[in-house]
């Protein structure tokens, strides 16, 4: 009975998020336009499997991921504070593998560069960048550092290197950021990180896992910005 009344939240949830980019479609292919489409039996079909895709993924992460990395995170306050650094580095790593939009992303850039800027290079550069922000995240909990202490030196190191990388890896290096916080990190990883501070903290202290999310969509943009950097030393020599 409880699965089903949680499947129901889910669905709500589901036409609620979806319920506005409709309505604007609505308003601005009928009112505006004033045209109906011609392919509207596949334009249906296709909004009810997007509903469909979006319930099955948001009642799956209720179900599976967001319980699980919850008790992943209970689990690592347990341990000694170096085997938690290795495995918010490796978890990182390999969460960006399963990650849609980061496959998509690196795709669609080497389609357009023609293979100049290889997709297997972009994911182990943005695989870093994410690993590297878990790495900063339980290092935040640990030592109760503000976020600020780390957002700012980052973004003021981006800046710096956004200012010698080639201009046309600026773009990439800030979309990698942006595809790097998925659903499989929001889902996930987020909450490893809220869990392992109440477990090491305290019932109270789950705000410190939060900002995980700002730190993987800013490390994989220097990890970007850097190989952009590198690749415009190797042409050079």
């Amino acid at each position: 009975m409880m699965l089903i009344i949680s499947a129901a939240e889910a669905l709500l949830e589901v036409i609620e998020a979806i319920a506005p980019v409709l309505i604007l479609f609505f308003v601005f292919q009928v009112l505006i336009l004033k045209k109906i489409p011609k392919n509207i039996g596949d334009l249906i079909s296709g909004i009810f499997m997007t509903i469909i895709g979006f319930f099955f993924f948001f009642f799956g992460a209720k179900i599976s991921l967001i319980p699980m990395g919850t008790q992943i995170g209970s689990f690592l306050s347990t341990l000694d504070y170096y085997w938690v650094i290795i495995f918010a580095l490796i978890v990182g790593i390999f969460a960006i593998l399963a990650e849609p939009a980061v496959n998509v992303f690196v795709y669609e850039v080497e389609k357009v560069s023609s293979g100049y800027i290889k997709k297997n290079i972009m994911i182990m550069s943005i695989a870093l960048g994410v690993g590297i922000a878990l790495l900063f995240s339980v290092l935040r909990i640990y030592l109760n550092l503000p976020l600020a202490l780390i957002i700012i030196p980052g973004y003021i190191l981006i800046i710096i290197l956004a200012m010698v990388s080639p201009r046309d890896f600026i773009p990439i290096a800030f979309d990698s950021g942006a595809v790097a916080t998925g659903p499989v990190v929001v889902t996930f990883i987020l909450p490893i990180m809220t869990s392992l501070a109440i477990g090491l903290k305290g019932e109270f202290s789950g705000f410190l896992g939060l900002g995980t999310v700002g730190l993987v969509a800013m490390f994989p943009i220097i990890f970007m910005l850097c190989l952009g950097i590198l690749i415009k030393r190797s042409e050079t020599k």
